[in-house]
């Protein structure tokens, strides 16, 4: 492309995002043929000659960076693999994919922009009350699964999110219309739709994650729900085993053991760099590390990634380490699979969710294990967790 040319490009690109008279785009994924994601993309300036753009679900905001593509934009994920490639049909309208480079998917978007609900509805609704707490059962048939399910309403607007026991669903963000609820969270990994009836107290409604995954729900108000503890579900079966011992590979391909641990506190990470629970927990472990490596806290993850090969892995590894700026060592150990992590540590009973955390102490003994993560999204859940473990750690650095 001629460089005049690109230039009356890059300002006519710039004019239409620039000139739009709502920053926010209502935009929606084409999930399949008959299911749209709802999301909202803000756009907003700053130094840089490009428009800025960032992804909202309710209160959490996800930063994307802008680079240009002919007529395009691509927004990147700053920590996910994949991005957003978008162009205007008009002024108050766009077009585009989301490329997920995780499962190798293209899924077909469009957006308008203007003062919209999340999820639009037909006509003038008088909104049902949904309770702030709800037992709930996923896949009803072959084989269901707890969960709590958390919400905070006002009006017709929802926000909430489910707590499993291997994680949260995030941010969740939707509406109500008569007695019906819509939620829905986009990350750049989890495409998640969620929708219910009401009826009285409970609801009854279906969950669907990305193209093809789809599964009954049913939640009953229950104030006092809650799910096993996170800090039983997997445990030491073998104590003749040595984590010491335990064979990880390096950021340049060399394969090691992780050594003796010779710290009063360290954390054992057991996630991968595609998991946005465990991109939660990581930001969260930072702000630890920074605060008690002084008194001798370790951290070291170690990643299970997709890729077809080692070296693919280790690449996918590497990126999300450098984005994500994380200060502590973070090693390879396999696939994207509970399988495979479950046999990298044999002297646990199973690797049951990305992420499991395994706290140590300078003996190396496994003193407190961690399933899962229910981080901010899951609000005074995520305040009680962050407690528990600051009480723990401070309690091992005495």
């Amino acid at each position: 492309m001629h460089k005049p040319f690109l230039l009356a490009v890059l300002c006519l690109l710039n004019l239409g995002f620039g000139h739009c008279q709502n920053n926010i785009w209502r935009v929606e994924l084409a999930l399949n043929d008959r299911l749209n994601l709802p999301f909202f993309l803000e756009q907003f300036t700053n130094s840089d000659s490009l428009p800025s753009f960032r992804i909202l679900n309710g209160k959490e905001k996800i930063n994307l960076s802008s680079k240009q593509k002919k007529d395009s934009l691509q927004l990147n994920f700053l920590e996910m693999d994949g991005f957003l490639m978008i162009s205007q049909d008009s002024l108050a309208k766009l077009r585009g994919y989301w490329q997920n480079n995780i499962k190798g998917q293209r899924i077909p978007l469009h957006g308008v922009s203007g003062d919209f609900p999340r999820f639009l509805s037909s006509s003038d609704s008088k909104p049902m009350r949904v309770a702030k707490k709800y037992k709930v059962t996923f896949s009803q048939g072959d084989d269901p699964w707890p969960a709590v399910g958390v919400f905070d309403q006002k009006g017709d607007i929802l926000n909430g999110t489910f707590l499993t026991e291997t994680g949260d669903f995030r941010f969740l963000s939707g509406n109500v219309y008569n007695d019906e609820l819509f939620l829905s969270c986009f990350d750049g990994s989890h495409a998640f739709v969620f929708s219910a009836k009401i009826n009285g107290n409970q609801l009854r409604g279906k969950f669907y994650s990305g193209s093809n995954y789809r599964t009954d729900w049913i939640g009953v108000q229950d104030e006092n729900a809650q799910l096993k503890s996170p800090n039983k579900l997997t445990y030491i079966i073998d104590s003749t085993l040595d984590l010491s011992d335990v064979k990880v590979t390096t950021s340049c391909g060399f394969k090691k053991k992780l050594g003796a641990f010779n710290s009063p506190l360290t954390i054992i990470q057991i996630m991968g760099s595609w998991c946005p629970n465990c991109l939660d927990e990581t930001n969260y472990y930072k702000a630890l590390y920074e605060k008690y490596k002084s008194q001798g806290l370790k951290i070291t993850s170690i990643a299970f990634e997709y890729g077809a090969t080692k070296r693919i892995q280790r690449k996918k590894l590497k990126r999300f380490a450098d984005k994500a700026e994380i200060p502590y060592t973070v090693y390879l150990g396999g696939a994207a699979n509970k399988k495979t992590a479950s046999v990298l540590f044999p002297m646990l009973n199973e690797i049951s969710s990305f992420p499991t955390s395994l706290f140590l102490n300078e003996k190396g003994d496994v003193v407190f294990i961690h399933t899962g993560f229910n981080g901010p999204g899951t609000g005074i859940y995520f305040e009680e967790y962050k407690k528990e473990t600051e009480d723990i750690i401070e309690n091992l650095l005495k």
